[in-house]
């Protein structure tokens, strides 16, 4: 099994690995391409969470990258159960070439919300920004990251635990303002899947996108 997957962007395609793990490339591009890098939730394989992001992506000239939390590690299907050390993430993310390092952003369903939520202030380094869909927790450690990262939440009010995703964003909201709170009033977490359609990700993609690093 690779550790990781190693590509060069020329053309479109999908590419993946024995382990599942998902290269989502769109068809036309020109210079260096923004990624989203999407985290899948628990007891569901990469492929299912790239799907929910590529149409709207491939429209708008970004590549999907969702790795498969690694069983070689010592992961089963759960990157928060899991919690192993986000360096292990980055690693698979700079080994992708072609891609604008000034828009590469952090996205987790679920399970791969609250992995991202526990370790919160790991990101900033090579992050642009984060989506927190369906999940969250607060983070493990104390303190801001630095710099704080802009953060989009969409998340249902019916969810049993939601309560955690609140928690994550007041978290959040001690350390930047650049958040956006997109809530689906009485959702469960089926609702939640649901609530990201193909205009919702268009509409977070562009506010992803006005958003690179600095």
């Amino acid at each position: 099994m690779r550790a990781f997957v190693t590509i060069a962007i020329v053309f479109a395609a999908t590419f993946a690995s024995a382990d599942t793990t998902v290269v989502d490339v769109p068809k036309q591009h020109e210079g260096r391409l923004p990624l989203l890098v999407v985290l899948h939730g628990d007891r569901e394989k990469a492929d299912v969470a790239a799907r929910r992001w590529r149409a709207a992506a491939r429209e708008r000239g970004w590549a999907v990258f969702a790795p498969q939390c690694p069983r070689d590690r010592g992961c089963k299907d759960s990157w928060w159960q899991w919690n192993g050390d986000p360096a292990w993430l980055v690693s698979q993310v700079d080994a992708l070439t072609d891609i604008d390092p000034t828009r590469v952003v952090l996205v987790g369903w679920s399970g791969g919300a609250t992995y991202i939520g526990m370790h919160a202030q790991a990101w900033s380094e090579r992050f642009s920004a984060v989506v927190i869909h369906g999940g969250g927790q607060g983070p493990l450690a104390d303190g801001c990251a630095s710099p704080a990262l802009p953060a989009y939440f969409l998340v249902g009010d019916n969810n049993p635990l939601h309560g955690l995703a609140k928690d994550l964003h007041a978290y959040w909201s001690a350390c930047t303002k650049d958040i956006t709170w997109d809530l689906v009033r009485g959702g469960d977490h089926e609702r939640e899947d649901r609530a990201l359609d193909r205009k919702k990700a268009l509409a977070i993609i562009d506010w992803l996108a006005a958003r690179p690093r600095q």
